[in-house]
């Protein structure tokens, strides 16, 4: 990330380039495969945007592309039933994020005709109802492992990295339930009615289309700079202490022991000012301040299912590594400076410490 470190800075920043190299640092606090949060510090709104975009929108994963309807006697328009295939969300855990790593390449850049196992991904459906009630489709129904899309695996891939439907199958439930509290609903169908359809799945961003989003949020909130007046809060009476403490929706003050206001929530603020015009309205107009330090930035990105479409850890990597490598190639096309080499995919293993494996759901 050097290249984002040096090259960065403008007339608007507080900061003198000209001297020292600006050095953005991040500190994890939270990191789940469902769930990341992060502060990212020693920078301005500039790249913290830039990383928030990234990771909204062009950070890649699988989704299906094309259907081919061979039969729909469903009350659902054939268009209607493509556009619901294309929102189910596909494991894509070995999609690959830059161009130099070992993973899927996008249908237009690859050299096939109509799909590969370096570009495509088939999923087929062949559900009929011969039971004199309604059968709900989801996508547990989905064929994953059909012999006519063998072509289209990659043999030399762990479990983990294929393309499935998400979420998996739960192991503590049984086909009936984990259907019905896990399934994702495609279709209804009565007696007599049949779906049958062929799809592809091809990697692609969000700025595509959102069906390849891979995470279900991303946001970042200034870190909060309240201060109060002290001698002013204390000068207030019992029942304007209380009215002051009620004003924030986020309740970020309360009493302490003593009966005197204190700040016990402040990274609850939500920057409504609700506290300050409190102030105004019982006559303390500096009473309460509340300023944005444009220095520190609090990343929270969640994941759309447990298993998938990615993990929220890897997404956050590999948003690092695409503007990374964008930034490599603006110096490359801009200076002439040749790309040494790339972030890598995953972190280098320490001394006796285990690579990651397969935890049985799909993920590392």
């Amino acid at each position: 990330m050097a290249s984002l470190c040096y090259y960065q800075g403008g007339n608007w920043t507080d900061f003198d380039f000209d001297k020292e190299a600006r050095k953005p640092k991040i500190k994890v606090t939270h990191a789940t495969p469902q769930l990341v949060k992060f502060t990212l510090t020693d920078t301005d709104v500039s790249v913290a945007n830039a990383v928030r975009r990234i990771i909204l929108a062009e950070v890649p994963s699988i989704a299906i592309e094309i259907v081919n309807m061979e039969e729909n006697d469903t009350v659902l328009f054939d268009e209607f039933l493509a556009h619901r295939m294309g929102l189910l969300p596909l494991s894509s855990h070995g999609v690959g994020d830059i161009p130099p790593d070992d993973g899927f390449v996008e249908f237009k850049d690859c050299g096939c005709f109509d799909g590969c196992s370096r570009c495509t991904r088939e999923f087929r459906i062949d559900v009929s109802n011969t039971e004199d009630k309604v059968k709900t489709i989801t996508h547990f129904d989905i064929e994953q492992e059909h012999p006519l899309s063998k072509k289209y695996e990659r043999q030399d891939w762990p479990q983990y990295k294929q393309v499935r439907c998400c979420p998996f199958r739960d192991p503590t439930l049984d086909e009936e339930a984990d259907r019905r509290e896990n399934g994702i609903i495609i279709a209804k169908m009565k007696r007599d009615q049949s779906l049958k359809m062929i799809c592809h799945a091809r990697k692609g961003i969000p700025k595509y289309h959102a069906k390849w989003m891979p995470v279900a949020t991303a946001l970042y909130q200034y870190e909060p700079e309240i201060t109060l007046n002290r001698e002013m809060v204390d000068s207030l009476s019992l029942d304007d202490k209380i009215d002051f403490i009620e004003s924030c929706p986020r309740k970020v003050f309360e009493f302490d022991i003593e009966d005197k206001v204190q700040i016990a929530r402040y990274k609850d603020c939500i920057f409504c000012d609700e506290c300050v015009t409190k102030g105004k309205l019982l006559g303390k107009k500096d009473m309460c301040t509340v300023k944005m330090d444009q220095n520190m930035f609090h990343f929270t990105v969640e994941a759309v299912t447990d298993n998938g479409p990615r993990n929220v850890i890897d997404v956050v990597r590999a948003a690092m590594r695409i503007l990374d490598y964008k930034l490599s190639e603006f110096l490359r096309d801009a200076y002439g400076d040749e790309i040494q080499d790339y972030l890598p995919r995953e972190p280098p293993q320490q001394s006796g410490t285990a690579a990651p494996l397969d935890d049985g759901n799909g993920t590392p």
